[in-house]
């Protein structure tokens, strides 16, 4: 066995002079240094670039083998947040899948981002298009997608999609991508659909709907198999809506799945690739901790034989990378939009 490796005292010396302000470096730490700071701000510049170029790359024009892994991710993510609060793990179900991908599709087709259609089609009717008879039901919906992560979030900061992604009468979820326009932007838009499967008895069917997608219901549109004038609202408030079924629906054993269920979860690097502004975010202030680490040991250690440009060098590399966060949310497709 080979024996440890030693850190000799030249090495230590090294890294003492990279960081700390000393006789050894002349009181300039090497980390400050003309070509070491080059070196940051190509690293700073590179992963800005790199981080674009893969949200064009993958959100821009997915293709539908991208946009499976990045609905997996949204599952993933989903299940995350669930399983914080203590609630159990939604399965995929691929004709729920079906359903999330139709209403993907006549968005992106048609040009409108929300629950109910321009022909007055509430989410409900795609659950019954693909058989999908149901005792709970809900959807979120997402445009301007270009980060897993921040989509999330944004959908866990708002109260109507957070009742859905935590409501503990799910058991089941589909989530589905589609590219399009929107306001006369490219975009992606996802949908994320949550069922129950109902059972040979009458089902209960639970959404996060405005006030006009309870008025569609009301007026004679079909729900997962049931005429609408079965349904009538039991609970309405400014996050959550219900509405009962009455009408008898078929037996879960009955409906044909319709699609393929992907085989496993999306790996580590996957996750990382599908939110590049999240993980440059991340990137960008380890770096930026780094350099503050840096600074206050320079200011700090030999505050009376302060090297005045080595602390303007590093203040300017932090001002770089706060500059590219601030534009970078221009970069990476605006505001994300949510309903």
């Amino acid at each position: 066995m080979a024996a440890k490796r030693r850190i000799t005292p030249r090495r230590r010396k090294t890294l003492h002079g990279y960081f700390v302000p000393s006789h050894r470096n002349n009181y300039q730490p090497h980390f400050f240094e003309w070509q070491a700071i080059a070196i940051n701000i190509a690293i700073v510049i590179a992963l800005f670039l790199l981080a674009h170029s893969v949200q064009r790359l993958i959100f821009t024009t997915p293709s539908q083998q991208v946009g499976a892994v990045l609905a997996s991710v949204l599952v993933d993510l989903a299940n995350d947040d669930r399983a914080t609060d203590g609630l159990s793990t939604l399965s995929v179900n691929p004709t729920l899948q079906e359903a999330a991908q139709r209403k993907a599709d006549d968005m992106a087709a048609k040009g409108y981002f929300a629950h109910e259609s321009p022909e007055g089609k509430t989410p409900w009717y795609w659950f019954g298009e693909v058989g999908y008879d149901f005792r709970f039901a809900g959807e979120n919906l997402a445009v301007y997608f270009s980060d897993s992560v921040e989509v999330e979030r944004a959908w866990m900061n708002s109260p109507k999609h957070r009742a859905n992604i935590l409501n503990s009468n799910f058991t089941e979820i589909g989530i589905a991508l589609a590219h399009g326009a929107y306001e006369g932007h490219e975009t992606t838009f996802v949908v994320q659909m949550f069922g129950s499967p109902a059972g040979a008895s009458a089902a209960t069917v639970a959404g996060a709907l405005s006030e006009s997608g309870v008025a569609g219901l009301s007026a004679g549109r079909q729900v997962a198999g049931a005429s609408a004038e079965a349904l009538d609202v039991i609970i309405e408030d400014d996050t959550f809506i219900a509405v009962r079924n009455d009408a008898p629906i078929a037996a879960l054993t009955e409906m044909q799945p319709v699609g393929a269920l992907k085989d496993g979860s999306p790996n580590p690097f996957w996750k990382l690739l599908s939110s590049p502004k999240t993980t440059l975010q991340y990137m960008y202030m380890a770096l930026a901790a780094l350099i503050l680490f840096a600074l206050i040991l320079l200011v700090a250690i030999e505050s009376r034989r302060l090297h005045i440009p080595s602390l303007l060098r590093g203040l300017g590399v932090l001002v770089l990378i706060g500059v590219l966060l601030w534009s970078g949310m221009t970069y990476f497709g605006g505001e994300l939009l949510i309903v």
